[in-house]
């Protein structure tokens, strides 16, 4: 089954960016969305502190999000803080946002995260300084959040986001690093389930991670 094939299955809109060590392969309409909890990822490398760090990532908790944020100072220094973080993964061309554009949700959850600087982020993650403690969080994530790629690689290190995508249907997105037949999979993939649904936008993720992973499997 060709990607355009299954995003007509699914319904909605789909979109993958995944590579096994080579060159990038992107797929699909979607291309890039808020990050929405995704992005708790260089936030907890940029400013890691075991608790909160922990709940931010394994639980997705947003009031941990918040409080990591707010010690990295003013909106302007915690976004740069950020951006650090994404440049030195290999993601240079993300701005983390500092208003809230869409209340009541995190500015920094509303950044524009495309899925190929996101797969690139995947890619060069694990040579960013004081990454790893936030790898080894993002294998212990919570069962009703291990969809995607977790559902393919048990071992996965992922993190996954959802939000409104105005006017209303949800955004749901996961970038992951997995195993597929002894190969490393770096991926970000993204999902605007028809129905507008959160339980339909991560049954579809799974989908598609199945899809990347056997497509990873093919190539070698």
């Amino acid at each position: 089954m060709t990607f355009d094939e299954l995003e007509r299955e699914l319904g909605g809109k789909s979109g993958a960016v995944f590579s096994a060590g080579g060159e990038p392969i992107q797929v699909g309409s979607l291309h890039t969305g808020a990050a929405w909890s995704t992005i708790k990822v260089p936030l907890a490398i940029a400013v890691f502190q075991e608790d909160l760090a922990a709940r931010a990532i394994t639980e997705s908790d947003n009031d941990s999000a918040r409080a990591l944020w707010d010690r990295l100072g003013s909106p302007a220094e915690a976004a740069e803080a950020l951006e650090r973080v994404l440049a030195a993964a290999g993601d240079s061309e993300t701005r983390v946002e500092t208003e809230v554009v869409f209340p009541p949700y995190t500015s920094f959850g509303q950044t524009q995260w495309s899925l190929a600087a996101q797969q690139r982020f995947a890619a060069g993650l694990s040579r960013v300084p004081g990454a790893e403690l936030v790898l080894g969080l993002m294998r212990r994530v919570i069962p009703e959040q291990r969809w995607g790629f977790a559902a393919v690689d048990p071992d996965a290190a992922i993190k996954g986001g959802w939000g409104p995508d105005p006017p209303g249907r949800a955004l749901v997105r996961q970038f992951g690093i997995l195993s597929v037949e002894g190969l490393t999979v770096t991926a970000a993939i993204a999902n605007e389930p028809e129905d507008g649904a959160y339980e339909s936008g991560a049954a579809n993720l799974t989908r598609i991670a199945e899809w990347v992973s056997g497509e990873s499997a093919a190539a070698r």
